[in-house]
C-alpha cells in the first residue's frame, strides 16, 4: 500500500495526473451530494447554432455602401476544437463525463507508462510522456463514450437546451433583399448573439432595421426575419 501511495505521485506525471483526478473526484462527489441533474455536467456548448462574427461600420452610410457590395456569408466549416468535441460525443454525453472519462484513462496510462519507463531522472521533461499518453486517451475516450452515447439518447438527453429564436427581436449588422444572406444581432439573457438572416419575403432590410425570426430555413443555416413593425423602425 505505501509503494502505491508512493506512486501516485512520483514521479512528476504521476503527480500532476492524481492531483487532477483528485479534483475530479471531489466535483463528482459534490455532484452527487447536491443532487445535480444532466444539465449541471454540461458547461454550455451549442454545436447547432449557426453563428456567423461581422464587424459593426462606423456609420450608416458606410454601412449602406459597403452592404450593396456585400456578398453572402459563406458557410463556415467547423473548426478544429468542435471536431475534436464532435469526435469524443461531447453533447450527445454530457461534457465532464467525457472529459472525467478522458482524465481517468490518462491517469491510468500515466501510471502504466512511468512504471515501465523511468522517467525519475527526466526532472520537468517528463512531463512530456504525457503527450503519447494523452493522445491513446483520446482513442481510448472516444471507444468508451460511444456506447454512453446510446445510452443517454435512450433516455432522451439531448445535450444543453436550444435557443428558441423565432419570435424574438434583433438588430441588423448588414443590409438585405431578395435572396442575399445577412447579420443580425440578437440580446439573450444579456448575451448578444449573431445569427445570419434572410428576408422572408425578399423585402430589403437596411442596415440598423429591428427585425422579428419568423421561421428557419430547412437545413438550419439561417434564419428568415421581418423588418419589425415598431417605432424603433421609424
Amino acid at each position: 500500500m505505501t509503494d502505491f501511495l508512493y506512486n501516485l505521485m512520483h514521479p512528476l506525471p504521476n503527480a500532476v495526473m492524481t492531483v487532477i483526478m483528485a479534483v475530479l473526484f471531489v466535483y463528482w462527489l459534490f455532484t452527487f451530494l447536491l443532487g445535480a441533474g444532466l444539465d449541471g455536467l454540461d458547461l454550455g456548448f451549442d454545436f447547432d447554432a449557426d453563428v456567423a462574427e461581422a464587424d459593426v461600420p462606423e456609420a450608416d452610410g458606410e454601412a449602406e455602401a459597403a452592404d450593396s457590395e456585400h456578398e453572402a456569408a459563406p458557410e463556415k466549416s467547423p473548426g478544429f476544437f468542435i471536431k475534436f468535441l464532435h469526435y469524443l460525443n461531447v453533447g450527445r454525453v454530457p461534457f465532464m463525463l467525457v472529459l472525467s472519462t478522458l482524465k481517468f484513462f490518462m491517469w491510468t496510462g500515466t501510471l502504466i507508462t512511468t512504471s515501465i519507463v523511468n522517467v525519475t531522472s527526466w526532472g520537468l521533461s517528463s512531463l512530456f510522456i504525457l503527450i503519447p499518453v494523452a493522445v491513446i486517451a483520446v482513442f481510448m475516450t472516444k471507444f468508451a463514450t460511444n456506447p454512453m452515447a446510446k445510452f443517454f439518447k435512450e433516455i432522451g438527453y439531448r445535450g444543453e437546451e436550444e435557443i428558441d429564436f423565432l419570435g424574438r427581436s434583433g438588430k441588423m449588422l448588414s443590409s438585405i433583399r431578395d435572396g442575399k444572406i445577412g447579420t443580425a444581432e440578437f440580446v439573450v439573457d444579456n448575451n448578444p448573439i449573431r445569427l445570419n438572416v434572410k428576408s422572408l419575403d425578399g423585402a430589403a432590410i437596411k442596415y440598423g432595421d429591428y427585425v422579428v425570426v419568423m421561421d428557419e430555413s430547412e437545413d438550419k443555416k439561417f434564419y428568415l426575419v421581418n423588418r419589425e413593425v415598431s417605432i424603433r423602425n421609424l
